[in-house]
């Protein structure tokens, strides 16, 4: 017989798999990724608590989506991320109010993909670094050096869809006022990504169910 978690895990990859598509071609989430998450999450906890009939379930799950709500809302009124984004988080919450097996150091699964997410995503970083080597001659200040990390340079009228023009010593794009493939600038630009984020969540989802927190191999 398949097990909720089962049917939690199989039902959250294809949702995620999906929003990250639409991640992919549009950089916009519609309502139905995270909203079917959300509530097949809270039909399956009725499931477990009618057959467990277990206060401190309910209590739990209770807490958890307490938390994924507040959690979510913060980050995205910080514009660290876009509202579809963290409504998926949301949406994790209730799928899974306690953790499945596996070595964790975080208390909830939710937080658990967020985590894993941002350490697969340090890869861009990276990569943006290598690009960025030739650059390293024109480096005056701390602030143009982690430019190197998070920007690369580019013809003006060049600027991509999905790309946004890094202003002179910024550093820091609210997720919430962005905007793409737009600039008055001309001439060479400092330009960064949108990125998919929805994408690294569902990396961040398959490690944590097949291995748990990166962060507990980490250190």
């Amino acid at each position: 017989m398949v097990s909720t978690l089962d049917l939690r895990i199989t039902a959250t990859l294809v949702l995620l798999i999906y929003a990250s598509v639409l991640d992919l071609r549009s950089r916009e989430i519609n309502r139905l990724a995270w909203q079917s998450m959300t509530g097949l999450g809270l039909i399956l906890l009725i499931v477990d608590l009618a057959a467990s009939k277990s206060l401190a379930l309910l209590i739990t799950a209770a807490i958890i989506l307490g938390i994924a709500v507040v959690f979510a809302v913060s980050i995205h009124y910080l514009g660290l991320m876009g509202g579809g984004d963290a409504k998926l988080l949301i949406g994790l919450g209730a799928m899974f109010p306690t953790l499945p097996p596996g070595t964790y150091v975080l208390p909830a699964f939710f937080l658990t993909v967020f985590s894993n997410a941002i350490i697969v995503s340090l890869l861009v970083p990276i990569a943006f670094f290598l690009r960025n080597l030739g650059e390293l001659r024109g480096v005056r200040s701390a602030r143009d050096f982690l430019r190197l990390f998070i920007a690369y340079q580019k013809d003006s009228k060049d600027l991509g869809r999905f790309e946004t023009v890094l202003d002179e010593g910024q550093l820091f794009i609210n997720a919430r006022e962005v905007e793409l493939g737009e600039t008055e600038d001309t001439g060479r630009i400092w330009a960064t990504p949108a990125l998919p984020f929805v994408v690294f969540l569902t990396l961040g989802f398959i490690i944590s169910v097949l291995h748990g927190d990166l962060i507990a191999f980490i250190f």
